[in-house]
């Protein structure tokens, strides 16, 4: 009896050490922060990983690139090629190639989701240009960490309401939404930075089908809810500083045509004036800069058969599932916006001007 239990003692302790002896030690593995993917002509995936440097002096990051059938194949094939154990769970910034987004990017993100490798937290973006030059441009500034890449995009450290933001989980999810689509931000080689951004792609059914400017992403971040901070808006009379928005949507149905009436409150700060305009004049301007952009980038999405707003997500308890596969073919085109924009002048700044009346 003894024996028997002795046994199981034994059995239970080698069972509690079992959760260990596959651990890696932390200076054998390699975290990469950056992964650029582009499909060659010849249909095979080449894979690139950007490394940091492991110490402040050396501002030159270290790059791995593999190419196979498939990504998986393409970093296995770097995996032996290397010293140390690759893991991807850390990586922040994940960048397709233009010319791939345009063929789609679906087989991308599935490697990306079902392999467990990469953080449904980590960033998509399009890039343009040289695929080595995205990957080795020397990061300015000493960032700490080596995540420079990243930081573009933190809302705590460079982004501005003109960059737009999608995480892994939210472009996978968008590739397969019958209702609403994405825009992917798209970056390339800065002269004097590490990236310079470009306006934002937009993204359909998983397809780069266009392209919106930095101006336009500022519109399309304040639709998703998405404006956090400010930014200065250059009008004929004055620059504001956009402190606060706000908007609310109604929808329904007029005539079997959708209807959807937007209405936004904007709240600003007066930065500088240009003449004596007053108050009002201020805020006519503004009102009209934001519908006018608002309104031109609706019909440009319209006609690519784009929801990057998620107009159709109103109107899924008045379709039919077969009809809301239908909508970006058969109800999008047809869907009549009105927006109304309100302006709200918060303050003049630290100088009062004799031309406000606020």
């Amino acid at each position: 009896m003894k024996y028997i239990l002795r046994l199981v003692f034994a059995l239970l302790t080698i069972s509690l050490l079992s959760g260990c002896w596959d651990n890696k030690d932390i200076n054998k593995r390699i975290l990469p922060v950056a992964m650029a993917i582009s499909l060659t002509d010849a249909k095979t995936y080449k894979v690139g990983l950007r490394i940091p440097p492991n110490n402040a002096k050396n501002m030159m990051p270290r790059i791995i690139t593999g190419e196979a059938s498939t990504i998986s194949e393409a970093l296995d094939r770097m995996r032996g090629n290397v010293e140390s154990s690759i893991d991807l769970l850390h990586l922040k910034l994940l960048m397709i190639d233009e010319k791939t987004a345009k063929l789609g990017i679906k087989e991308v993100l599935e490697y990306a989701i079902r392999s467990h490798d990469i953080a449904p937290k980590a960033l998509v973006s399009v890039y343009r240009g040289d695929f080595i030059e995205m990957l080795n441009k020397k990061e300015q500034g000493g960032a700490e960490g080596g995540t420079a890449s990243y930081d573009y995009f933190n809302k705590l450290a460079g982004w501005t309401p003109t960059t737009s933001i999608v995480y892994l989980w939210e472009a996978f999810r968008g590739v397969y939404s019958h209702t609403e689509d994405f825009a992917l931000p798209i970056i390339k080689p800065g002269e004097r930075t590490m990236f310079q951004l470009d306006g934002s792609a937009i993204m359909s059914r998983g397809f780069m089908v266009g392209t919106i400017s930095s101006d336009d992403t500022l519109i399309y971040n304040i639709m998703k809810g998405n404006f956090q901070g400010a930014n200065v808006e250059v009008m004929e009379h004055a620059n504001v500083l956009l402190v606060d928005v706000d908007f609310k949507h109604r929808h329904h149905f007029k005539s079997n045509t959708p209807q959807v009436e937007t209405e936004m409150k904007v709240i600003v700060m007066l930065l500088e004036t240009k003449g004596n305009p007053s108050k009002e004049q201020i805020k006519e301007e503004l009102k009209n800069l934001l519908s006018k952009r608002a309104k031109a980038m609706i019909a440009k999405l319209q006609e690519n058969q784009s929801d990057l707003f998620g107009y159709g997500q109103y109107f899924r308890n008045d379709l039919s599932h077969a009809q809301l596969k239908e909508w970006r073919k058969n109800w999008y085109p047809q869907l009549k916006v009105t927006l109304n924009v309100k302006v709200r002048i918060r303050n003049s700044g630290n100088l009062k001007f004799n031309t406000i009346d606020s």
